[in-house]
């Protein structure tokens, strides 16, 4: 009975030590679950949506193949955008076919020529979150996010589901074996015991397993002492060693956390509060702060290039508008005038925390961001001389600097379209958070102290008619270094100094807001920020025998030499302003600008 029961422990313990192993061999699953697209002729585009890679448990992997491949993800809007104007195709996961069915979408009409659409390469586009080559690459994306995978010729797409290789009952069935085995172990050693306890004299029975002692101190039976139940206890001794042996190591192996259950309590689901639902309704930030950091390191690279080479179409990619006027007449005048003083601040990747985005799903994008400067070489950005523009006014290096950047389309990259040294000891208004983003207001928006649209002209009426002119009720004035020596400031100054040279010129000063659009941004918190420029002309008249000289910065501008009838100087102001609400009865301030001499002519 004994050798019986030693004898089933064992056997339950080899059953459920194979049904263990099995776990891990006969019943796994594979490794890895593959669905393959097959894209047809001329499709050079497919899109994958973040559900297809939900399709099949597993941790789903994106696949591309091709000496051109590509492939990128963004969010759904973005990708969906920039594929607009191509056939392109939509893949969605076949569990049925095992396999990526293609559903082609023709092309939209597009505002780009056949060439420009040629010539489109999604690869370093803003849009982005990340971007990979031919190979293969993890995917994990959002509910609002796609993947973008440009084929070309003889490309592969594939999306390839790693599966989980956890075995939760492998474990419990190795322990249990192990246990069934080492029961049956024990039940085998006593049942020996017992047995042997009935051989031979009574004397000297007494103690523990003395059977077993007795049998290893007794000499090796005879054919003729073999026990009345052989078959049993040699049964017994097959079925014990091996199982013991391999459920013990078994059993050991077994101690892997993929062996067994997940006990751990299973996160609550979070209930949808008032202000999610909300926020639902609000339009998206377009872009994320990985995605900024990326922009700015871009944009230091590129205005580094041109301002080592001085070479205006090294800025194109990143720059455009005013912020490209500006730097390309500096280089210009650089090139020429060898002792020009005015140096540009050279910009910094290091980000000041302060940033601005709109919130919006179309275009143009806007984002406001602040990084640090290094401060020139040479020079304090003073004019260089007093004569002409070159009495042009500039903000003392500074090193905090404000851009405004832009994205036209979703084929185009973010470019600084504004920028600004902010000035020295002011205080930025309280912002909204960058992942909540803002709204960018209409020019003729009346919540605001002046709508953004009218901000630069009051400014430019103070600029050429000083600071007794009634726009000048608007602003705080106080330290602004641009009507202290700009515009009318300019004109009295130049008046005294021909005076006293008494030189007969007639100076006089013309401002006016250019037609480049008003950036406002609503701060979140009451007010706003608003980005214009204003031009100002200077003008030099001939009215006796002295006639004004064209001389270092004009001449470089205008190629006018020596003495004229009349000269023109355009000196661009780029001005950045925090407007309140109308309620709050503060004044409009001038956070920060920049002051550049960009065009001089004889009218």
């Amino acid at each position: 009975m004994r050798f019986g029961l030693a004898i089933a422990s064992l056997v339950i313990s080899g059953i459920l030590l194979l049904l263990g192993i099995g776990q891990r061999t006969v019943f796994a699953g594979p490794d890895e679950i593959t669905f393959r697209a097959e894209p047809s002729q001329g499709v050079s585009y497919a899109v994958i949506s973040a559900e297809q890679f939900d399709a099949m448990p597993g941790q789903a992997n994106l696949v591309v193949g091709g000496a051109n491949a590509f492939a990128a993800i963004g969010s759904t809007a973005d990708v969906e955008a920039w594929v607009a104007p191509f056939d392109h195709a939509v893949l969605s996961a076949d569990a049925a076919g095992e396999r990526l069915f293609e559903e082609p979408v023709p092309a939209q009409a597009s505002e780009l020529s056949a060439e420009e659409l040629e010539q489109l390469d999604p690869r370093g586009s803003d849009l982005w979150l990340s971007e990979q080559g031919p190979g293969r690459a993890a995917m994990s994306l959002g509910a609002d996010q796609s993947v973008l995978a440009e084929l070309g010729d003889g490309g592969t797409v594939s999306v390839v589901w790693v599966q989980n290789d956890r075995t939760p009952w492998a474990g419990p069935l190795l322990a249990a074996g192990g246990l069934f085995a080492l029961i049956g172990a024990i039940l085998y050693l006593l049942a020996v015991d017992h047995d042997r306890r009935g051989l031979g004299p009574r004397r000297g029975r007494s103690g523990p397993l003395v059977g077993l002692r007795n049998m290893a101190r007794r000499r090796p039976p005879t054919a003729s002492s073999v026990s009345e139940k052989p078959v049993d206890r040699a049964r017994a001794k097959r079925v014990a060693a091996p199982v013991v042996g391999l459920s013990m190591l078994l059993v050991l192996s077994g101690c892997s956390s993929s062996y067994w259950p997940d006990l751990s309590p299973s996160p609550k689901p979070t209930e949808e509060r008032a202000d999610d639902a909300v926020a639902a309704n609000v339009a998206p930030v377009p872009i994320l702060q990985s995605q900024i950091d990326r922009v700015i390191e871009d944009v230091v690279a590129t205005a580094g290039a041109g301002d080592d080479g001085l070479d205006a179409k090294l800025l194109e990619p990143r720059f455009s508008g005013d912020a490209l006027e500006q730097r390309t007449a500096h280089y210009k005048i650089r090139k020429k005038v060898a002792d020009y003083e005015v140096v540009l601040p050279r910009i910094t990747t290091e980000q000041l925390e302060y940033e601005l985005v709109q919130s919006t799903d179309g275009w143009p994008r806007t984002v406001f961001a602040t990084v640090a400067s290094e401060a020139p070489d040479t020079g304090d950005e003073e004019p260089a001389d007093d004569e002409g523009a070159n009495a042009s006014v500039a903000p003392v290096a500074s090193p905090s600097l404000a851009l405004v950047l832009t994205q036209t389309g979703p084929h185009e990259n973010y470019r600084v379209s504004r920028i600004f040294a902010l000035r020295g000891g002011i205080s930025m208004p309280s912002a909204a958070p960058v992942e909540e983003g803002t709204a960018l207001l209409a020019e003729d928006a009346r919540t605001l102290a002046l709508p953004p649209g009218e901000v630069g002209e009051r400014y430019a009426e103070v600029l050429a008619g000083g600071d007794e002119v009634d726009a000048a009720q608007y602003f705080d004035l106080v330290d602004d270094t641009i009507i202290k020596k700009s515009g009318a400031a300019w004109v009295a100054a130049a008046k005294k100094a021909a005076q006293k040279d008494k030189v007969d010129v007639r100076y006089s000063v013309k401002a006016a807001q250019t037609d480049t659009s008003v950036t406002g941004l609503s701060t979140g918190v009451g007010g706003a920020l608003v980005a214009t420029t204003v031009v100002e002309s200077r003008i030099e008249k001939q009215t006796g025998d002295y006639q004004p000289k064209a001389v270092g910065a004009v001449t470089a501008l205008s190629g006018l030499k020596g003495a004229q009838k009349q000269i023109v100087s355009r000196v661009a102001h780029q001005l950045l302003f925090f407007v309140p609400s109308e309620t709050s009865g503060e004044k409009i301030q001038l956070l920060g600008y920049t002051t550049e001499l960009v065009g001089a002519s004889k009218k």
